[in-house]
């Protein structure tokens, strides 16, 4: 039987999560602002955010303190510093000139040596340091809520990360910088990413030491460093210092590449830098060539040249080629010739066997008389969700990596929509949210890409189709097929459209444009 959405479970638990968070996900603290992240855009999904202020009461469904979890991303921008970029060298003449960003555009002396290091870091594991916007006063999710009640976590503010300083120029020598607070292209992604959907106008972000960093990370085959680290000493980059046995492309791979070319698109104003080849913030070819060069004999994309096929990764590709303007050209080139349908077949591939809806014990029955409920695992009940590579079990984040790769490439409907919405239903946990595989505890990560696929499956109607006729549901199956499919359909209706390309909410996108062509009046 087609499992209900359980929308108002999912309000309170990520509503919760972005107040208190179990023990295990202390492990997780230097990406505190990934967890934020996917929090606020599941809510924002989920159509509990508004515009401006706060959501809700304290205690209540949805309370989403905006101008706090605001105030506290910002805290978290760096300052840009004066080095060579490849971990040599120390700072620069004119390192504390105090300039505007726009009068050091493309600043750089004799040595090579340039600023970078604009963006955000991960969280405050470093404890209060000065940083590139000013004070701020924060609202943590607690991580060690000892006595279980969340009283005194909640609401716990966090002071000590602001500097004072006005927001001008502050660059300065890696000497004068803690070794490890640096930016990080996926910490900047998410941290824009959360500001918009929270309705910030980004008027607060260095915007031009952040794309000065994006220009000093691309590399020379086009893929993007993932750490905007540099200096000599004990500051110097992490891939001066490679870790033993680790590869050289290890910071360097395809979620890199796309969570940079995100930014980009986010920051830019095509009105005032038309995208092209000949863009001055990334080489587009390059990047583009570097995402091409991905491509496995299968159709899926590496993370790396040479890595095997792997539905993250092929997202990562495509929701780059897509941003970039150049998807269709890639698709149509001559060498890669039946790409295009390579990689089709390979995403739908990736859904496992369609449970059997007929049967003695009744349309949608387990064997044993179990119905799965999203917390006791289902015997023998073969799964239809999505598999991240060839000969691996299902996991939910998957419906949106393979499923939003097929929405991008318009063959959404080449999967069994419906199966796969089912699936991911019914990893829904009692407690809301949604686990990784049937049975799992719920944690935030699949949750969210379980939310983003479930937004995609309804703005792209690929379950609108009806099961009668021939193939489709018998006269038994009625029950099966009408309440319960009205009923997700409608609540699912309720939530918001997804940028797939971008993660997040397509409403913001615009909002986010009016708001800075309005700046620029």
């Amino acid at each position: 039987m087609t499992k209900k959405f359980e929308r108002l479970r999912h309000v309170r638990y990520f509503s919760r999560s972005l107040r208190d968070l179990p023990r295990p996900y202390s492990s997780a603290d230097a990406n505190r602002l990934t967890l934020v992240h996917f929090c606020v855009q599941s809510l924002d999904v989920l159509g509990c955010l508004p515009d401006a202020g706060c959501c809700g009461r304290v205690d209540e469904d949805a309370h989403v303190d905006r101008e706090a979890i605001v105030e506290w991303i910002y805290g978290l921008q760096t300052v840009p510093s004066i080095g060579d970029g490849s971990g040599g060298g120390g700072g620069g003449d004119g390192g504390d000139d105090g300039d505007d960003d726009d009068d050091n555009e493309g600043e750089s002396d004799a040595e090579g040596r340039e600023r970078r290091g604009g963006g955000f870091k991960g969280g405050t594991y470093l404890g209060p340091l000065p940083n590139a916007s000013g004070p701020s006063a924060s609202v943590e999710p607690s991580t060690n809520d000892d006595d279980g009640d969340g009283d005194d976590e909640r609401g716990q503010v966090d002071r000590g990360s602001g500097s004072g300083d006005d927001g001008g120029d502050d660059a300065r020598p890696p000497a004068e910088r803690h070794p490890y607070d640096h930016s990080h292209v996926a910490m900047t992604y998410v941290a824009l990413c959360t500001l918009v959907a929270l309705g910030d106008d980004l008027s607060r972000v260095r915007k031009d030491a952040v794309l000065r960093t994006l220009r000093s990370l691309q590399k020379e085959d086009g893929s993007f460093e993932a750490v905007s680290s540099s200096g000599g000493g004990e500051g110097r980059s992490p891939r001066t210092k490679k870790r033993e046995g680790a590869r050289e492309d290890d910071d360097c791979d395809l979620r890199f590449v796309y969570a940079a070319v995100a930014i980009w698109y986010l920051l830019t104003d095509p009105d005032d830098s038309p995208r092209g080849r000949s863009d001055p913030i990334i080489d587009v070819d390059a990047a583009a060539s570097y995402v091409l060069s991905c491509v496995t004999y299968d159709g899926s994309l590496g993370l790396t040249p040479g890595r095997e096929g792997h539905g993250g990764s092929t997202f990562c590709g495509i929701a780059t080629l897509h941003l970039l303007g150049v998807l269709d050209e890639a698709l149509a080139r001559d060498d890669l010739r039946g790409w295009r349908e390579d990689l089709v077949r390979w995403c739908v591939s990736r859904q496992r066997a369609l449970p059997s809806r007929g049967g003695g014990d009744g349309a949608g029955a387990v064997p044993g008389g179990r119905e799965p409920n999203g917390h006791c695992e289902a015997d023998g009940a073969p799964p239809a969700g999505m598999a991240g590579r060839p000969n691996k079990l299902e996991d939910t984040c998957y419906s949106y990596w393979i499923g939003g790769t097929l929405h991008l490439l318009g063959e959404s409907g080449s999967l069994d929509g419906w199966a796969l919405r089912e699936y991911v239903l019914t990893c829904q946990s009692p407690y809301g949210g949604f686990g990784k595989v049937v049975g799992a505890m719920p944690d935030i990560l699949h949750s969210f890409y379980s939310l983003a696929w479930l937004a995609l499956s309804e703005e792209q109607g690929c379950c609108d189709e009806e099961l009668d006729g021939e193939g489709g549901a018998g006269p038994d199956d009625v029950g099966y097929e009408s309440e319960r499919r009205q009923q997700v359909r409608d609540s699912i209706g309720r939530m918001s459209k997804l940028d797939c390309a971008l993660g997040m909410c397509a409403k913001r996108t615009s909002a986010y444009r009016k708001a800075t062509a309005k700046r620029s009046d």
